[in-house]
């Protein structure tokens, strides 16, 4: 099974190493401190070159090596100056230490803090241009291995519903050495549960994701071929990723400033728009969207409601995607568009569209705008427009404006438009080009009525 995003079991390995290194130097150094209480002064020298080659050996295990070689000189040599600079003090340190115990440091010690000062210097600047010049091919790329989805299958993502119209080939997507997302090679069927119920799109092949968990079964050669007619070299090769979907790894630096305390268990940060907290498997959040608990692999919102705020997108054929960026879902396919935010959203198909929310709905063509509100109904046609607010009513045309003051004829329209508002969403959401000869016949009926 391929999972997009999964971590490489040798860098989650290199990184325990690491963590092992970095406690056997505090306790090596820990030793060093009462070495004179447990009799081994005589190895004071032995015991600081074991403390310092732990910590050597500890920043080497965490080198980066899974984001290219650039990158991995980079962190290499960052890791050297860490090194350094974490030698410097303490050696700072322990003289001091050693100072209030009426001893000294070695001299081959404490003689290497110009070393060590040029050291820092001089891998601090190599890591710096190692850094800069990487950047020039973090670009992201098609690659092996390939994956097969099969058909129907995909992932939820809160309000959307993803999956693979037919067995679909896919292929990560890596910038760096790194995998962001995948492409996939078939069309992708996406669903919308929306407050007027689900709404459908699709995209066409090929379909560039990125946060996204899309999982498959890794195919061979002869798979491959079976299903595209090429082999997963050829694929990789002669693929290319949309150029329009941007890959971040980060999206903090989008928010202004970060601060933070990391602490074994306990993490505390805050951004300016969001404060969260971590203590081991929960993760409160809270922000301009409320409160959000997370308990392992559930999140649930202020009111109790599964929360998958985050950022996604699948970017189909030509100008179609579906994505989600915080709150905010959306998507564009076949001349539709859809915007979907809580409890709101817009639709629109072809030159037809309407917008709900808990207060309002709006119906759209290019021969009218139809808003109805709870204390409010407006209707704009070439023709005249209408406003029925109370028990006032007011029409306007071309050549005069009447006002009524009547609660049977504001009662009649505001019941006869609130109907038609509901009838042309349905319209709309069914795709049916929406009829306005029905509306604009009945308000005049009306009107004459009451005339």
């Amino acid at each position: 099974m391929i999972e997009i995003g999964r971590e490489p079991r040798m860098t989650s390995a290199f990184r325990r190493l690491s963590e092992v290194m970095g406690g056997m130097a505090a306790i090596v150094l820990l030793v060093w401190l009462i070495r004179g209480l447990v009799g081994i002064q005589p190895y004071s020298l032995y015991l600081l070159l074991a403390g310092f080659g732990f910590i050597l050996l500890g920043r080497v295990f965490d080198t980066k090596t899974n984001a290219g070689a650039g990158r991995a000189a980079s962190s290499f040599l960052w890791n050297l100056t860490a090194v350094s600079i974490i030698a410097i003090l303490l050696i700072w340190f322990l003289g001091w230490i050693a100072g209030i115990q009426s001893d000294t440091l070695p001299p081959v010690i404490s003689s290497k803090v110009p070393d060590l000062v040029v050291a820092a210097v001089v891998t601090g600047l190599g890591a710096y241009a190692a850094g800069k010049l990487s950047r020039g091919a973090r670009y992201a790329t098609a690659s092996q291995p390939a994956f097969v989805v099969h058909e129907g299958k995909g992932p939820s993502m809160g309000e959307a519903k993803l999956s693979v119209k037919h067995d679909t080939v896919g292929l990560p997507i890596k910038r760096s050495g790194l995998t962001f997302g995948c492409v996939l090679l078939g069309d992708v069927s996406a669903s919308f549960e929306t407050p007027m119920g689900m709404v459908s799109a699709s995209l066409g092949s090929p379909v560039t994701t990125m946060g996204i968990p899309f999982q498959g079964s890794r195919i061979g050669d002869a798979e491959a071929v079976k299903i595209t007619g090429k082999t997963p070299k050829q694929l990789a090769t002669e693929t290319e990723v949309d150029p329009t979907v941007r890959f971040r790894r980060h999206e903090w630096g989008r928010r202004g400033h970060y601060e933070g305390v990391d602490l074994p268990f306990i993490h505390v940060h805050e951004d300016g728009v969001e404060e969260v907290v971590e203590v081991g498997p929960i993760k409160v959040r809270e922000g301009p969207g409320g409160g959000h608990v997370k308990l392992g692999p559930f999140e649930f919102d202020s009111e109790g409601k599964p929360d998958y705020y985050g950022r996604w997108i699948a970017k189909g054929a030509g100008d179609s995607y579906a994505r989600r960026d915080g709150r905010e879902v959306s998507a564009k396919w076949n001349g539709s568009s859809l915007s979907l935010d809580g409890n709101s959203m817009t639709l629109t198909v072809g030159s037809d569209s309407f917008s709900y929310s808990p207060t309002e709905v709006k119906t759209s063509s290019p021969l009218h705008t139809l808003r109805v509100t709870q204390d409010k109904v407006t209707l704009d046609t070439r023709k005249f427009t209408l406003n029925i607010s109370g028990d006032k009513v007011i029409l306007r045309k071309e050549d005069k404006t009447t006002s009524t003051d009547s609660k049977a004829l504001a009662g009649d329209l505001r019941t006869l438009l609130t109907e038609t508002a509901k009838s042309q969403v349905r319209d709309v959401m069914e795709g049916i080009p929406l009829d306005l000869s029905e509306m604009l016949t009945s308000t005049e009926e009306v009107l004459s009525k009451h005339g």
